[in-house]
């Protein structure tokens, strides 16, 4: 085979394969089958997966498949502008990072409210006070994640110089600090009631950096060919947060086969720290976002011009408000 007739016939394969890519994404989006992904397995970014198998996403007509539940952020975020899956819950940040980078990500919700504390972290005896950090290696999702930024953010507060250590997963890290192979970890609060009955970890808790810690995303080309669809999938996560605040007897099993804990106790406890940080109207928070794109601007100055309007949709949230969703499930 010549050069050329090799070329054409590459390039009718790449065609019918594109083709039938596509014939197959148009007759996943006309039954409303979608894909979610997680970035962690984390309370805050549990909501989809909890809608989903008590079956809200299914009442509203949607079929949902995780494709994956612990991709880490950056993936979570690149997929998405692949066409890997329609949807991501991941960090605010990697779907800010994204519009930095000039790709086509979105917020659409913020679950929680910006918390009043910052990364907690979990660390071996003999460190329980935050001067006691400098020198210290200290386990992180990724080097440049919101988990990351947090840090250094309290890092910087306590005058502190310690390293940080990418380790992929929440799972990775926690593991990580119970054998003694880093000296602390940044973890989410679920690890705040495992890790000292577990291993004996001491907690550490930074401040706020007034940042909302995790999102629901997509891309703003998905939005424009699918709009009823991402207005079903937002409705969705509003009547989760509703059952998952309301809901606690149903809630907790569910939460400890998505966190994979085996200690219930610690389970309980971090339902009971999380409920009431569960917006019932779930808008990212104009402030917390701003103080993301403050943190990003230390090392790339292009996100001071950034508004919530250029990284977040909430027409979906808007319309849902509008229309009396939020009213009519809390009765006010």
């Amino acid at each position: 085979m010549n050069r050329r007739r090799f070329l054409a016939g590459t390039a009718g394969t790449v065609a019918i394969e594109s083709w039938r890519g596509s014939v197959i994404a148009a007759e996943r989006l006309a039954s409303n089958r979608i894909r979610i992904v997680t970035g962690l397995r984390a309370t805050v970014q549990s909501l989809g997966w909890i809608g989903t198998e008590i079956g809200i996403f299914k009442r509203l007509g949607l079929e949902v498949a995780f494709p994956k539940l612990e991709t880490g952020g950056p993936e979570a975020a690149s997929g998405l502008v692949r066409g890997d899956w329609e949807f991501a819950e991941t960090g605010s940040s990697q779907l800010i990072q994204g519009v930095l980078d000039g790709r086509d990500t979105v917020i659409l919700l913020t679950p929680t409210a910006p918390s009043p504390t910052g990364p907690l972290l979990l660390a071996r005896q003999g460190i329980g006070e935050p001067a006691q950090l400098d020198g210290k290696r200290i386990g992180v999702l990724t080097e440049t994640g919101q988990i990351a930024i947090g840090v250094r953010v309290a890092l910087r507060a306590w005058g502190v110089d310690a390293t940080l250590i990418p380790l992929g997963t929440f799972g990775k890290i926690y593991a990580a600090v119970g054998a003694g192979e880093v000296d602390a970890g940044a973890l989410p609060p679920d690890y705040r009631f495992l890790g000292p009955r577990e291993f004996k970890l001491n907690v550490i808790q930074a401040p706020s950096a007034g940042f909302s810690s995790a999102a629901v995303g997509c891309t703003r080309h998905f939005i424009a060919a699918n709009r009823a669809l991402v207005a079903l999938l937002v409705q969705g996560y509003v009547e989760t947060i509703h059952f998952f605040k309301t809901q606690r007897a149903a809630v907790i099993p569910l939460l400890q086969r998505f966190l994979m804990f085996k200690d219930p106790g610690a389970v309980e406890e971090a339902y009971d720290f999380y409920a009431p940080l569960f917006q019932p109207s779930p808008r990212p928070p104009a402030e917390g976002i701003r103080k993301l794109l403050d943190e990003l601007a230390i090392k790339q100055p292009a996100a001071v011009k950034l508004s919530v309007d250029s990284v977040a949709d909430l027409s979906f949230l808007d319309e849902l408000e509008r229309n009396g969703l939020m009213r009519k499930l809390y009765g006010r």
